[in-house]
């Protein structure tokens, strides 16, 4: 599909919409984003790859006071991968749910139902759509909420999902909609907002269970505590223990664990993070670290996992102009696979966001990797990006 015709879609569509609203009572809007980059093992290899998202969104009230509605985004994109040479066409229901807030005195039972993201503690383990429902109590000095959801109906080219490496996963990149893993996750949360000056403690039950073919079932029981160290000095941190079993084999026990400081500084909103992370490889009592979506721990070319990895990150950011923010980065990562560490690789990463109307933005950004084992792995990165909401 080329340029021309991806703008007379968004131009019909949007059209479509303002008449419907007309008739009916609900808001809607939308966006068009394109992304560019340039990317390899290295500078003399670089392939071109662009991607170009259009998204609709409406909502509608479902009581008169709004507080609980219905809303839905559908999403429309298009990729050119000039690694392989080839477009690709993927259509997505990304957001299609009923929520709501309702008032219980000085109380709140806040509900979704329907297709929404959902994210673990960690952020790390799951993070991605999912089709279920979820509740949630917030008293004044706790909360507790519950989730659950299938994954089987997802598009597998936006919720990228991990298997055991025992029985790994393959989607189709040339169809529109190809449906994801299937599988049944779940999660508890208990959390106490502002214990103790502000700092702020929570746990977490989550567990996701295969209902298709081999059974692969992992359970997390997650802490994470988070508040400030001194003035505008905060921290935050989590450990996550896991258990797992694989085609009913033995019950395995698995770690992650991070820790993150960030201090706000007095001048241009800047930030510096200076964090450590570590996911379990065979190391003492544990076995690798599993999680449930797919999210990258490097940029390196192989995509590795959280797992098997000590991950040192430092990062700052700054806003030389109100409307522009301008950041970098730097992790470097330690193999803990096995018993033994080893220095792994590093990689660094620079960038910066416009945003130049309230409703149009642009950013640019470069990123290299380099690999201590294998140069095959190296990365180089150059991309553009530019968004407009309407």
């Amino acid at each position: 599909m080329n340029c021309k015709r991806f703008v007379k879609i968004a131009a019909a569509l949007l059209a479509a919409m303002t008449i419907c609203a007309s008739a009916f009572s609900f808001d809607f809007g939308g966006s068009v984003s394109d992304s560019t980059s340039f990317k390899g093992n290295k500078f003399s290899s670089l392939k071109f790859d662009q991607i170009n998202d259009l998204a609709l969104w409406f909502k509608t009230p479902i009581t008169k006071d709004g507080k609980i509605y219905f809303v839905a985004e559908g999403l429309y994109e298009f990729e050119y991968d000039g690694s392989v040479e080839k477009a690709f066409n993927r259509l997505d229901l990304d957001l299609l749910k009923v929520a709501g807030t309702i008032s219980l005195g000085q109380n709140y039972l806040n509900f979704s139902a329907g297709r929404f993201i959902y994210s673990d503690l960690t952020g790390l383990i799951f993070s991605q759509n999912g089709d279920g429902a979820y509740a949630s109590f917030d008293a004044s000095r706790f909360s507790v909420s519950a989730y659950a959801a299938y994954t089987g109906l997802l598009n597998a080219n936006f919720a990228k999902m991990l298997n055991h490496p025992n029985d790994p996963f393959s989607f189709d990149r040339d169809l529109v909609y190809d449906l994801a893993q299937k599988y049944i996750v779940t999660s508890a949360t208990f959390a106490l907002p502002r214990l103790a000056k502000s700092h702020n403690l929570a746990a977490q039950f989550f567990g996701a269970f295969k209902v298709e073919g081999n059974s692969y079932n992992r359970m997390f029981l997650t802490a994470s505590i988070d508040g400030p160290i001194y003035k505008t000095l905060y921290y935050k941190a989590f450990s996550s223990f896991e258990l797992h079993a694989y085609d009913g084999g033995s019950m395995d026990f698995s770690n992650m664990s991070s820790a993150k400081v960030t201090w706000f500084l007095p001048f241009k909103s800047a930030t510096l993070d200076l964090g450590v992370l570590y996911a379990s490889g065979n190391n003492g009592p544990f076995d690798p670290f599993r999680a449930v979506t797919k999210i990258d721990v490097s940029n390196s070319l192989a995509e590795p996992q959280h797992s098997g990895v000590i991950k040192n990150s430092f990062a700052a950011s700054i806003k030389p102009l109100q409307n522009l923010l301008v950041y970098a980065g730097c992790d470097l990562l330690i193999d803990a696979s096995i018993s033994s560490l080893g220095y792994k690789g590093f990689q660094y990463r620079l960038g910066a966001d416009w945003q130049i109307f309230s409703d149009l933005k642009a950013g640019a950004s470069f990123l290299q990797y380099f690999d201590n084992d294998n140069s095959d792995y190296d990365k180089v990165q150059i991309a553009l990006n530019a968004s407009i909401t309407f």
